[in-house]
């Protein structure tokens, strides 16, 4: 077969692509394959082509980046997989563009491994076209080998999965719910950020799609959408399309009932929207505002004193054990003096004694935290001379009372990059019987571990206990302390605290633990 063919053209012919494709239905698709292969829209299509990507103009020239925002049900898993079968099969003959012995592969990559099954389907279907089965060499379930020298992979989102290797292509599906805290090998931005240069030396610099329906404005897609949507000198392309324009044959009232069920979802899935922030935690231009650039970690300073809040793990799960300090300035601002994060796999009577020591540089004699372990984690710390003190607070609770720090710029953050990706990603939720909970997000391997203890430390630092008749307690020693005796009027005998905040209204009387 004759190498070169464009993707447009494949899509609409019956005996390579476009038996799948031939329905009324997909004209939108068919559009957008025209865009992508740079040859000239009707007025009709341009009218849509404006309407989806906030561009005047179409480009002449093919185009090799996009980003593809679609709701749900409107074909994009099996337009991304069509496209891919074309770079592989018909775009070039790669043989004679690749290095003796060198094997390109053209990358299909979902979410999680159920993800990839779906678009390792799709193209198996594709291939089932007359003049299409006789280009493929070989098939596994992950792999399917062409005559032109191209080899399709079927994976999930890892940067390690597209290192040391040739890429023709890389197709990225519900790219918005790849992870997107910035840590980790399977992370969006490590992910692209791996494959660009995988794909530096082939002609024209090899062929990028990410596709996803829209969710909450973040992470890589939402960076990558505003640079490019609505600017007609850009490169790459962004193409924005509710799920009826795409798939016309979808039920209308099927969207109707789902906007009646829960409108801000289905404005997201449906109607292609970003979800609305008013479920979010925290507004990112609040945690930027709040943040101190370029100061990674303060020292302690005499005189001052420090909180400390831990978010404690058995290492050898998903989660880090993680340790926050902060502290009170005599303006009002809650600064957060240190952030430590260890991940798995870890030995956590080893992290204990580590963090133990932290906190005594910071004078801190003891630690706040969850009931975690059931009391192993506590009895670590005090063999290390640190009180461990469980919260009062939940954790959606520790969240709501750092977010008026926050909102109102009074914390002071580290320059935590990942820090700010977990505070972004928190999200409300409100749940039977209308309690609300604050946790992070639904996205695959998404975390709050630093977050949790960054709230933490704000919230002890800027709602602090302070004594009636002693300011603080006395250290004796290196490790050991004397609380001040703090007698109830109406007892005699009842030892406690009063809890205030910096304003000096009363948040409630604590005993003594």
């Amino acid at each position: 077969m004759r190498a070169g063919i464009s993707f447009a053209r494949a899509l609409r012919d019956p005996s390579l692509l476009g038996a799948p494709f031939k329905a009324p239905s997909f004209a939108a698709w068919h559009t957008l394959a025209k865009v992508l292969s740079g040859e000239p829209l009707s007025q009709s299509e341009l009218a849509l082509f404006r309407k989806c990507t906030g561009r005047k103009r179409a480009p002449k020239d093919p185009v090799r980046r996009l980003i593809l925002l679609c709701g749900r049900r409107g074909g994009k898993s099996r337009f991304l997989s069509a496209h891919a079968v074309w770079v592989a099969a018909l775009s070039a003959d790669w043989k004679s563009l690749l290095s003796a012995g060198e094997r390109g592969v053209v990358l299909l990559l979902g979410v999680d491994k159920r993800q990839a099954v779906v678009l390792r389907r799709y193209c198996s279907g594709l291939l089932e076209a007359p003049l299409l089965a006789g280009e493929v060499v070989r098939e596994t379930d992950t792999e399917i080998e062409f005559r032109s020298g191209a080899v399709i992979e079927v994976g999930t989102n890892d940067a390690r999965l597209v290192r040391s290797r040739t890429c023709l292509g890389i197709a990225g599906d519900e790219t918005c719910f790849w992870r997107s805290d910035g840590e980790g090998s399977n992370s969006d931005e490590e992910v692209i950020g791996a494959a660009e240069p995988c794909m530096a030396t082939v002609p024209g610099r090899g062929y990028l799609i990410l596709s996803s329906s829209p969710s909450r404005p973040k992470g890589l897609m939402h960076r990558r959408w505003r640079e490019v949507f609505g600017k007609d000198g850009a490169a790459d392309l962004a193409w924005v399309a509710p799920s009826a324009t795409m798939n016309p044959a979808l039920p209308a009232g099927l969207v109707r009932q789902a906007l009646a069920d829960d409108p801000i979802r289905a404005r997201s899935e449906y109607l292609a929207e970003w979800r609305s922030t008013d479920a979010d935690f925290v507004p990112d231009d609040a945690i930027q505002n709040c943040t101190d650039w370029r100061v990674r970690e303060r020292p302690p300073v005499p005189g001052v004193r420090y909180f400390g809040f831990a978010d404690p793990a058995g290492g050898s799960g998903q989660d880090a054990f993680t340790l926050a300090i902060a502290h009170l300035e005599r303006g009002g601002d809650v600064v957060l003096d240190l952030l430590r994060e260890r991940k798995p796999r870890f030995v956590p009577a080893a992290v204990v004694r580590e963090f133990a020591e932290t906190l005594k540089a910071y004078r801190c004699a003891e630690v706040t935290a969850d009931r975690f372990g059931g009391g192993f984690v506590a009895n670590a710390f005090f063999a290390c001379g640190v009180r461990y003190r469980p919260s009062r607070r939940t954790r959606s609770e520790v969240y709501a009372t750092a977010l008026p720090l926050l909102l109102s710029g009074r914390a002071r953050l580290l320059d935590s990059p990942a820090l700010r990706a977990q505070l972004a990603g928190l999200e409300r939720r409100v749940m039977a019987g209308g309690r609300e909970d604050i946790s992070h997000g639904p996205s695959h391997g998404a975390h709050d571990d630093l977050a949790n203890s960054a709230c933490g430390a704000l919230a002890l630092a800027g709602v602090r206990p302070l004594f009636e008749q002693f300011t603080r307690p006395v250290i004796v020693g290196p490790t050991l302390f004397k609380r001040p005796p703090l007698i109830d009027d109406e007892s005699g005998d009842a030892p406690g605290w009063r809890e205030v905040d910096v304003n000096g209204s009363v948040l409630g009387n604590v005993p003594w633990r």
